[in-house]
């Protein structure tokens, strides 16, 4: 099994297992080793591997069973979804489209994950909150990204519909690059951020659909509320160069 260039996350992740299904190395009912070895044979922290792990499980590859792991469920040809590289925050067009299919998917999936959250996947939801909290304080935005990323990948699990949990992982690799140049240009974001996933968290364990989509709503649009102040900001004052 060959280790995985950490700069490659969780795309890799899912690239050497895919490889390892084609390659005849694992096929439907084998289990994946535990957490802790398979992520110290590939390389990776167990965020991204759990983060690869909650794709796959959505695509319908992988399916986390009780007292036995992870096994592999199919082949199928969902496996082969590719993940774009995500626009920058220089295209103001494809963020703002990104934040808009964003309130589409996520607002619907967290009413569902707050129905349908089994008390395995809300604990593992309040981990993922405490090591926000955590990389806050550190001030590290790259591991935050990743613990974001596996954040709203849970909830989208956790809705029970895999559909739903398809059109998030479609876009996921948009959203993971998207979050980690946001976080780094727009002032404060990052502890917003933080607060509103804690408020996502408290309505699903509360299994308060109403509260969980409005929470959701409500940190989305001030995604896009401070995105629309960047670029408006950065429109003044290339304005402003050109008229010197």
């Amino acid at each position: 099994m060959a280790s995985i260039n950490k700069k490659k996350l969780a795309d890799r992740v899912i690239e050497e297992i895919k490889r390892m299904i084609t390659g005849g190395e694992l096929s439907a009912g084998d289990k994946l080793p535990n957490q802790n070895e398979f992520a110290a044979q590939l390389g990776v922290s167990r965020t991204v591997l759990r983060e690869a792990l909650h794709t796959l499980a959505i695509l319908g590859v992988v399916e986390q069973r009780p007292k036995i792991g992870t096994v592999i469920v199919t082949s199928a040809p969902l496996i082969y979804t590719e993940h774009i590289n995500a626009p920058l925050m220089a295209d103001p067009n494809a963020t703002m489209e990104l934040i808009d299919a964003r309130q589409v998917i996520e607002v619907g999936s967290v009413e569902l994950a707050a129905r349908h959250a089994t008390d395995e996947q809300l604990q593992e939801m309040g981990k993922l909150i405490q090591q926000m909290n955590l990389l806050l304080e550190a001030g590290d935005t790259d591991g935050y990204s990743q613990v974001n990323m596996a954040f709203h990948l849970l909830i989208a699990e956790s809705s029970g519909n895999r559909f739903m949990g398809h059109l998030l992982a479609t876009i996921r690799g948009f959203m993971e690059r998207w979050t980690l140049e946001s976080l780094s240009v727009l002032p404060g974001l990052f502890g917003r951020s933080t607060e509103a996933h804690r408020q996502i968290y408290r309505a699903i364990i509360k299994h308060d659909p109403a509260a969980a989509g409005e929470a959701m709503r409500r940190h989305l649009e001030d995604f896009k509320t401070s995105v629309e102040d960047y670029y408006r900001q950065k429109s003044e004052k290339g304005a402003a160069a050109a008229g010197k």
